[in-house]
């Protein structure tokens, strides 16, 4: 299959930000291939991985389904909704300074609660339950996502979307999440345990 190499190396850097950082030994490999694996409920195998970021050289190409797996670990449903994700963005051409308040969310501590408005009369409450950005839905008002809900979430910043990628209910993966498109985030309030 003859790939877009922009849109691949958008995913290659994808896999760097949810994985840590660039693959480049064998051991690195092997732990992206356990990493997706765990993630998406998928296989890969390490060679497949060690073709695609050049560390083994080839003459074949990649597939559909290979990079709809590694699109999946990064929070699409598949390599087209990566695409038509990266093009619609590239479209927008809205770039900019982020607003003042931005919350980084690997900084927080596991149990922290946050509250989130946007829109008219939408809310979400969202609890951390793992490093480095997991977490898990408690409250949902007028929003597609529901409680229990997990997502991995890295950024919140007020003014602009609420993104959250790999997003579960249950065994079920959801694909990636955007909310306050329109007007952005309108509060963000960190809740203190009582």
């Amino acid at each position: 299959m003859k790939v877009d190499s922009e849109l691949l190396s958008q995913l290659k850097e994808a896999v760097a930000i949810k994985f840590g950082h660039t693959p480049r030994t064998p051991s690195d490999f092997d732990a992206l291939s356990l990493d997706i694996q765990i993630r998406t409920g998928r296989t890969i195998g390490i060679s497949t991985l060690k073709r695609l970021w050049g560390y083994v050289r080839t003459q074949s190409g990649t597939t559909y389904s290979t990079l709809s797996l590694i699109s999946r670990y990064v929070g699409y449903n598949d390599w087209d909704a990566f695409c038509l994700a990266r093009v619609e963005s590239a479209e927008a051409d809205d770039s900019g300074f982020s607003p003042d308040y931005i919350v980084k969310c690997s900084s927080l501590p596991v149990g922290q609660t946050i509250l989130l408005r946007w829109g008219k009369n939408k809310a979400l409450v969202i609890r951390k339950t793992q490093h480095p950005e997991r977490f898990e839905i408690i409250h949902a008002e007028n929003i597609k996502l529901k409680p229990g809900d997990t997502a991995d979430i890295t950024t919140l910043a007020l003014g602009n979307p609420f993104c959250a990628g790999y997003c579960m209910r249950g065994k079920r993966i959801l694909g990636a999440y955007t909310g306050a498109r329109r007007d952005g985030i309108s509060s963000i309030e960190i809740i203190e345990p009582e």
